[in-house]
């Protein structure tokens, strides 16, 4: 045997006593975490691109429905107001609720939002905001074929 196959015969049977210990461990004291030997590794904290606008500061709340062409409710659209980074995600059941700005109203109530979602084509809409259901939206599917 040469001196490799000594260290991986070495580092076998000490992970397998590392093993047979944190099992043993783990019968006589189950609720005794083991000491991590490598730290975890955290992502560097980067900030969203995206904002999510409280209530609180809201001149006007939209809420409604997204669905694609046929109907169905698009989970996971993003919903912005354009020309900020104020935006909320629709829920599983297509439904979004905006808490609008005074500052993003037009004098007539009205707001610009942009809906988009993978897969679809994004839409542009000026939404009335003193409404309180607006109509439902519809993201239609990008049916484009891929470019090579």
């Amino acid at each position: 045997m040469n001196r490799f196959a000594y260290i991986r015969l070495w580092v076998g049977s000490l992970l397998l006593w590392v093993l047979s210990a944190s099992s043993a461990l783990g019968q006589i004291a189950p609720n005794v975490p083991l000491p991590a030997t490598l730290p975890a590794y955290e992502l560097p904290a980067r900030p969203s691109f995206f904002t999510e606008p409280t209530e609180a500061d809201a001149a006007a709340i939209t809420e409604g429905l997204v669905v694609d062409d046929s109907g169905r409710p698009v989970a996971g659209a993003v919903c912005w107001i354009r020309g900020s980074r104020l935006a909320v995600f629709t829920g599983p059941d297509g439904r979004y609720r905006l808490p609008v700005p005074a500052r993003y109203l037009s004098r007539r109530g009205q707001v610009r939002i942009t809906l988009s979602g993978i897969g679809f084509v994004g839409q542009r809409l000026q939404l009335d905001a003193r409404r309180a259901e607006q109509p439902v939206l519809e993201l239609p599917v990008d049916r484009r074929p891929l470019i090579d």
